[in-house]
């Protein structure tokens, strides 16, 4: 017989059962991440570019670095279970529930949000955008509540202000929302990362 006749009958006899075998993973690896994020604690409700999040206190993330494997990142970071990646971040299930703060242990981890709409992950990488009444006191701003300078937009009337490690990025906007040199504070979210091809 052929080779090739016989190549091309276990392949088309082969097509359906591995495309069968494609979607079971698929399926497996949906509900998998259902069951993970179901499982996962809730905190704090905020809201980031019109939309509302709620903080996963079981969910971290982390930036691989370069060359890095997702699973090579999970064991730099002392573990859990792999949720997805976006762009070079890895979301992984943590051991412990914490707070919504960015930690530096083993390399950085940020805070996570589940989208209310969407159901999608956000990252909370420690920024906070600042709609100030005066730029002039956007430095003195920083320095009362403890937070670093990214940028200064004075002719907007806006700073950008990071967290330091430890501190909470929802308190952090709690209190700057309550300063009265403050027109409005709101917690940066990553939740669409765009990876060139």
């Amino acid at each position: 017989m052929n080779i090739r006749l016989v190549a091309m009958l276990i392949v088309y006899f082969a097509l359906p059962t591995l495309a069968q075998a494609v979607d079971r993973a698929k399926t497996a690896a949906v509900t998998e991440r259902a069951a993970l994020l179901q499982s996962a604690g809730r905190g704090t409700t905020i809201s980031s570019n019109n939309q509302q999040y709620q903080i996963l206190t079981g969910v971290r993330a982390a930036e691989s670095l370069s060359k890095e494997q997702p699973q090579q990142t999970l064991t730099r970071m002392g573990g859990g279970k792999l949720i997805e990646t976006k762009g070079s971040y890895v979301v992984f299930s943590a051991a412990q529930q914490s707070a919504a703060s960015v930690t530096s242990v083993n390399g950085t981890s940020y805070p996570t949000v589940l989208n209310s709409r969407t159901g999608g992950i956000g990252i909370v990488p420690g920024t906070l955008s600042v709609k100030l009444k005066n730029s002039a006191n956007a430095a003195v701003i920083a320095a009362d509540h403890g937070l670093e300078v990214v940028r200064i937009f004075a002719h907007l009337q806006t700073a950008f202000y990071r967290i330091k490690p430890g501190q909470d990025v929802v308190a952090a906007a709690a209190a700057l929302s309550a300063d009265a040199r403050v027109a409005s504070a709101e917690v940066e979210v990553i939740e669409q990362i765009n990876v060139p091809n």
